[in-house]
């Protein structure tokens, strides 16, 4: 027995708790519970369950094992979605991104391979496969007339494009993709990060204020369509306003906190520290800190772990601490997975460079940032999300007392203006005044 095709793509398309559906848990339950047999429900609610990344890594692989048994299918299709997820349990994204793409040869219409593959590649930073992934199923699903969620495509499509700097292109597929259906959660968001490296910051305000009435619905992604909102006040120099958005709309939302709400809440806390905005509201938030102690020792993405760390002394005591830094060690030092290559090559100096500037050890911060700089996507996340290790350098290069690095604070910022396609933000000409008053 299959489970209905439509059912499963809404699950993984729609990223909001659908009414009609009893909300994504209850129709994962309902499916389960219907037939417990049924290979294709569980391939469905184990991938949802991995691509979460909030559980521990060192359990991933026997909850995988154990939801979907030792699978022998006549069925190859079957087979390689458990051996793909076998694979992501044990930190080998690529691996199982490249088994989702050997389906995708043959069923180009499977969603679950579309969506876990695009989720891999997201988790270890591969923006061209977020974009190529996609184009090459594209126009089957767009030759085909009876397929009622092929706009979703289109703003996956439009991120990809985003993420590989074909900006024009990505705001053209994002908005294509909301005329098809202007509540594409995705399709939205792939338009916010369009105009955010276009460096329309104004015009990117105002589509999110004049479209939140479809947008606020997909409650999963909501929070974070408000953090880029507050990306763009913080570029405009407007703090407060981004703060508020952060208290009101992300952290005491009346909702769980999941792993993507929290690393933009994270996020969110360092970029305004930079920025000198620091709040004792926020630092109080009790489901924050329930929140970190939970996930503390998960260490599923490197990602995720830094964005623990940015936050980590604000929230735990240096026991915590210690034993973070431990069994982040045990988790990635010696081990032959995706996280551990890229820990051992670029994620330590990240962790030290954080350590180094909560000392204000800026020039220290710049020799071990400015290095791997072009190298830091392997971590994962948007160009976005990592846009906060760049600020991280140019903040310590402007502050640093090496005269070397104030020349390259200077030229970080005509580069980093020059990609958005902007002159000067309030956030960089704050900087380049520092280098001024220095």
């Amino acid at each position: 027995m299959f489970i209905s095709k439509t059912t499963s793509e809404t699950i993984l398309l729609l990223r909001y708790n659908d009414a009609q559906l009893g909300g994504i848990e209850s129709t994962l339950t309902r499916l389960l519970s219907s037939d417990p047999s049924c290979i294709t429900s569980r391939i469905l609610a184990t991938g949802l369950d991995l691509m979460g990344t909030a559980s521990t890594s060192s359990s991933l692989h026997s909850k995988t094992l154990k939801s979907l048994g030792d699978t022998k299918s006549s069925n190859e299709y079957v087979n390689l979605h458990v051996h793909a997820l076998l694979d992501f349990s044990k930190g080998y994204f690529r691996e199982a991104a490249e088994t989702w793409e050997r389906i995708l040869i043959l069923y180009p219409f499977d969603m679950m391979s579309i969506k876990f593959a695009a989720d891999a590649y997201f988790y270890t930073g591969d923006r061209e496969m977020l974009r190529d992934s996609i184009a090459r199923v594209l126009p089957i699903w767009d030759s085909s007339t009876d397929r009622p969620l092929k706009s979703y495509l289109h703003g996956m499509y439009a991120f990809g494009l985003g993420e590989t700097n074909m900006i024009e292109r990505a705001e053209k597929e994002a908005r294509f993709g909301l005329e098809l259906n202007p509540h594409d959660g995705w399709a939205t968001h792939a338009l916010a990060h369009s105009f955010e490296y276009a460096g329309n910051i104004s015009e990117g305000i105002q589509i999110l204020k004049t479209t939140k009435h479809e947008w606020q619905k997909c409650d999963i992604i909501k929070p974070h369509l408000d953090w880029h909102w507050t990306l763009y006040e913080i570029e405009q120099g407007n703090q407060n306003a981004a703060e508020e958005i952060l208290q009101n709309e992300i952290l005491n939302r009346n909702s769980d906190i999941i792993m993507l709400d929290f690393v933009d809440i994270a996020s969110l806390i360092y970029r305004l520290r930079l920025a000198g905005q620091n709040s004792s509201k926020i630092y109080s938030s009790t489901r924050l800190k329930s929140f970190l102690n939970d996930h503390l020792h998960d260490h599923v993405l490197l990602f995720n772990d830094l964005h623990m760390y940015f936050i980590l002394d604000d929230f735990a005591d240096l026991e915590s601490r210690n034993q973070f830094a431990q069994t982040l060690k045990d988790a990635y030092e010696q081990v032959d997975s995706d996280n551990g290559k890229v820990y051992r090559e670029i994620g330590k100096y990240l962790f030290e460079a954080i350590d180094q500037f909560k000392e204000k050890n800026y020039s220290k911060v710049v020799d071990l940032l400015y290095p791997i700089r072009n190298q830091i996507y392997r971590i994962g996340g948007s160009n976005a999300q990592r846009d906060l290790f760049f600020l991280l350098l140019i903040h310590s290069a402007v502050y640093s007392t090496n005269n070397e690095h104030q020349i390259l604070a200077k030229r970080l910022i005509n580069e980093r203006c020059a990609f958005r396609n902007q002159t000067k933000s309030n956030m960089m000409t704050n900087y380049a005044n520092q280098i001024r008053d220095l």
